[in-house]
């Protein structure tokens, strides 16, 4: 983000200066990533952004100080240690001393609430006297709509993302006679080669094969075989910027009831991305895709059909019923409808869109997923 438009948006809130606790927060207000922070909930750091003056600040755990300079930080950085009192009190007291090495001890400092813990927020009160208002509406607001650079780190994470299932199918490939693969071992896999890929980061990540697949999460267990349905599910970021895809395969040929079920959901799925245009209503597009669902006798599951992506894998906006907000330029959506099998499996083919002024750009773009993927031997390509 760049730091002038933050400053505008802090003046415009009426506080002296942003202090944020949450990794995707930070990463928004600085352009650094913390280091698999979204692991590590109990670690604190914070940015500190004020209206005006030249200095802006970052407070971090020691280990994690570095990696911050690293990524291009060239302003106020402090460390502190996690050992010097009980959580979050060496924070708090580190925190403390910037504000008042900054002038904002006893200012008027918009947070990101939702990011913080009661205690924490009592904590600062405390030790700085300063009036801490939520500003999570506005940071929202904001992070909805992404510059270009923000896209182009979408689209890398897309990319990782998609080649890490692929990978680990390509592996999967030849194995269902012998000797192989454990469901863990798949996961694994994906994982692996999404790194390999190039991502900085992976997140919520599951992968459900046959019974399973008619749930949204089951503990990774048992073996693949032939004549399976796979769902594998990711979410993975590009220096902090996120995607989260959804692909579908099937061990062996897909039998024509499955094939029917892929298409079925793909129709609707296409009925969603028509509507991803600037001026459309959110929850029209649910509307849109629960009306052509009823139309063609497709087995719609859950309320909302796409969600934005950005600093975080979820945020804003969100295509769920009883949503008014209007799509803009500039969102970025997560899009994936979840229809039912012919067994009740759960079917969605999750990509992700840019809306522009032409329309949806897919930015999920590195495999085409029209069809479902087939494992069914060896392939040249691995």
């Amino acid at each position: 983000m760049d730091e002038t438009v933050v400053r505008r948006l802090v003046d415009a809130s009426g506080c002296s200066a942003f202090v944020v606790f949450g990794a995707d927060n930070f990463r928004y207000l600085t352009g650094a990533t913390l280091p698999f922070a979204e692991n590590y909930p109990e670690r604190q750091a914070a940015a500190i952004v004020p209206s005006e003056g030249d200095t802006c600040a970052v407070v971090t755990p020691a280990d994690w100080l570095q990696a911050v300079k690293d990524q291009g930080w060239m302003e106020a950085a402090v460390a502190y240690d996690e050992n010097d009192g009980p959580h979050p009190a060496a924070f708090v007291k580190t925190l403390a001393k910037t504000l008042t090495g900054m002038g904002l001890a006893k200012a008027k400092l918009g947070f990101d609430e939702t990011r913080a813990t009661a205690g924490l927020v009592e904590a600062v009160k405390a030790a700085t006297k300063a009036e801490l208002v939520p500003v999570d509406g506005v940071l929202s607001e904001a992070r909805a709509v992404k510059n270009p650079a923000e896209v182009a780190l979408i689209e890398k994470s897309c990319e990782f993302a998609d080649r890490g299932i692929i990978h680990a199918l390509n592996h999967l490939e030849g194995t269902l006679w012998g000797p192989g693969y454990t469901v863990p071992e798949l996961v694994e896999r994906v994982r692996v080669h999404a790194f390999e890929s190039g991502a900085s980061g992976v997140g919520h990540m599951a992968t459900t094969v046959g019974d399973d697949t008619r749930l949204w999460y089951a503990p990774h267990r048992g073996d693949v075989h032939e004549g399976q349905l796979i769902r594998n599910d990711i979410t993975a970021h590009s220096m902090g910027y996120w995607c989260s895809i959804s692909r579908m395969a099937y061990t062996g040929y897909a039998p024509p009831e499955v094939e029917d079920a892929y298409a079925e959901n793909q129709e609707l799925k296409l009925a969603a991305v028509a509507m991803l245009k600037p001026g459309t209503r959110c929850d029209k597009v649910y509307a849109k895709v629960k009306s052509e669902a009823e139309k063609i006798g497709a087995r719609l599951i859950g309320p909302m059909v796409g969600h934005g992506v950005g600093c975080s894998h979820f945020e804003a906006p969100y295509l769920v019923e009883g949503y008014p907000d209007e799509l803009k330029v500039g969102n970025v959506i997560a899009l994936g409808v979840a229809t039912l099998g012919p067994r009740r499996e759960i079917i969605v083919d999750r990509d992700v869109y840019e809306v522009t002024h032409e329309g949806a750009r897919k930015l999920s773009w590195y495999r085409c997923w029209d069809r479902i993927y087939e494992v069914t031997g060896f392939r040249a390509v691995h």
